[in-house]
């Protein structure tokens, strides 16, 4: 893993608090939104929200309460980065000569902050995988008829003396995107930001 990733994942810290907020978010929400879905569902009939179209409702509720858990990362690697940025000398010297602020944002900050924030966006997506991956294992996550790895890794769990392949294949392909997410995010890094670039040492 590289040097910004491994920095991102020091801000990231634990991963228990978020997590434990998207499983009571996920919890509190699924049966208000399972009632939601009936009443427009009988006012309007609408098939998107019939019982055997609802699949997308576990994945937007799951999603989006790791989303809640998760934006203080992003708030603060963003406040940090413009905040160490906005003190650079190319600032301040494009400062001193007038240049405008959104200029400067736009030519000066912005390019060279995009590089972390994009190490954090791919590390986290990783991270929202194996988070859903672990719902989804304790039964709180997506739920069957809907697939999900950790719901197979909680089938494979009561099969793994008589058929171990059905645990360990879906645990390791959460492994291998994890790690995928990992590479990607680092990659992506060195290949958009110059000056981070390997090129550019």
């Amino acid at each position: 893993m590289g040097r910004y990733a491994d920095h991102v994942v020091q801000r990231c810290g634990s991963v228990d608090p978020p997590l434990l907020l998207a499983m009571i978010v996920t919890v509190t929400l699924r049966q208000p939104a399972t009632y939601w879905a009936d009443q427009v569902y009988s006012a309007t009939h609408w098939s998107i929200l019939a019982n055997t179209n609802r699949w997308w409702i576990d994945f937007v509720i799951v999603f989006g309460a790791l989303s809640l858990a998760s934006w203080p990362y992003y708030a603060r690697l963003i406040r940090g980065t413009v905040l160490s940025l906005s003190s650079e000398d190319y600032v301040l010297a494009a400062r001193a000569i007038g240049v405008p602020d959104i200029r400067i944002m736009t030519h000066h900050i912005l390019p060279n902050a995009i590089g972390p924030i994009i190490v954090l966006s791919t590390y986290q997506f990783g991270a929202a995988i194996v988070a859903e991956a672990g719902l989804s294992f304790l039964g709180v996550g997506v739920q069957p008829p809907n697939t999900s790895w950790g719901s197979m890794l909680s089938r494979g769990w009561q099969l793994w003396t008589i058929a171990p392949h059905v645990m360990f294949a879906p645990a390791i392909a959460v492994a291998l995107i994890r790690i995928t997410f990992n590479f990607l995010g680092d990659g992506l890094n060195d290949a958009l930001n110059p000056k981070y670039s390997k090129g550019g040492k």
